[in-house]
Parts: C-alpha cells; structure tokens; sequence
C-alpha cells in the first residue's frame, strides 16, 4: 500500500512545476565567491597577526641573544635591559628557559652555557614555526586570489549578458 502511495506521490510531483528560481546560476556562484572571500579575509587577518607575533618574539630572542653574546661566560643580571625596555628575566621566563637566579637577581656564569643554547634553541624553534605559518598566509592568500578571479569572471559574464541583451533590444 505505501508503494502505491509513494508512486501516485512522484505523478503528483510529475505534473506540477518547480518553482523557478530567481536568480541565475551565474549570479549565485557571485554571491558565493564573495561569501567565501569575506570568510577567507578573517583567515588572512588571523595568519597575518599570527605572523606578526612570530616575528616580534623573533626579534625579542634575538635581542636576549645579542646580549649574551655581548657578555659571555659572565654572570647575568636578569633584570638587564637587553632593549627596548625588555629584561632578561622577562624574556627567559616568556619562553619558558629555567634559570637560577640568587637573592640579588643574578645569574651565575654556570648557568651561561645552558641559557644560551636554550635561547638558540627557542629561536630556532619559532622561526620553523614562522616558516609554516608564513606558508599557511601564503596559501590563505592564493584562495583569496582564486575566489577573486572566479568573482570577476562571474561578474563579467554578467555584463557581457546584459550587453548582450541590451543589444538585441536595440
């Protein structure tokens, strides 16, 4: 009984129209593609602020480097400014590199060796990191770019029909 409700469902549908829609498939992949740009815009921000960071703490470990080597094999003073108003300690701590220092705020000369390689290590780390979100930007933006081109394109068959019809009318 339910196949033969089922089949006098589809002779029902059969017979009647299907709404039209009211917007061509031209003007439909418009709106996409420029749905999709603004969705990939907010991606482009977030890559390129996360790039920027990078980059700042980039420059904050290569200050703290500079400064080691400026005073090597010396005991340290975490509270040296190595820049910028920056403090070694701060900086140490803000990337998580141990260090012992005594009630006066300094850091003994043995500990040199592994705070350096520590920093080394922490830079080298994030410039692998920067590396691949730099990539990720890059790759964000050849998205926007083919959205943008798909957008124009739609957008100039647009034209060339309205044109075109604007001309037979003539």
């Amino acid at each position: 009984m339910s196949d033969v409700q089922g089949m006098s469902g589809v002779g029902a549908l059969a017979g009647a129209e299907l709404p039209q829609p009211r917007m061509s498939i031209s003007e439909i992949l418009l709106m996409i593609g420029i749905a999709a740009m603004d969705a990939n815009d907010d991606r482009i921000r977030l890559a390129y602020a996360k790039v920027q960071q990078n980059n700042k703490d980039l420059q904050e470990l290569n200050k703290a480097m500079a400064y080691l080597a400026a005073h090597k094999d010396q005991a340290l003073d975490k509270d040296a400014d190595i820049g910028d108003g920056r403090k070694l300690g701060d900086v140490l701590d803000k990337f998580g590199i141990s260090y012992k220092a005594d009630g006066k705020g300094m850091i003994s000369k043995d500990q040199f060796a592994k705070i350096e390689t520590a920093v080394k290590g922490a830079s080298d780390a994030l410039g692998g990191t920067n590396q691949i979100d730099m990539m990720k930007l890059q790759s964000t933006l050849n998205k926007q770019n083919e959205m943008s081109q798909m957008v124009s394109n739609n957008m100039s068959k647009l034209n060339q029909m309205a044109m075109s019809i604007i001309g037979n009318m003539r």
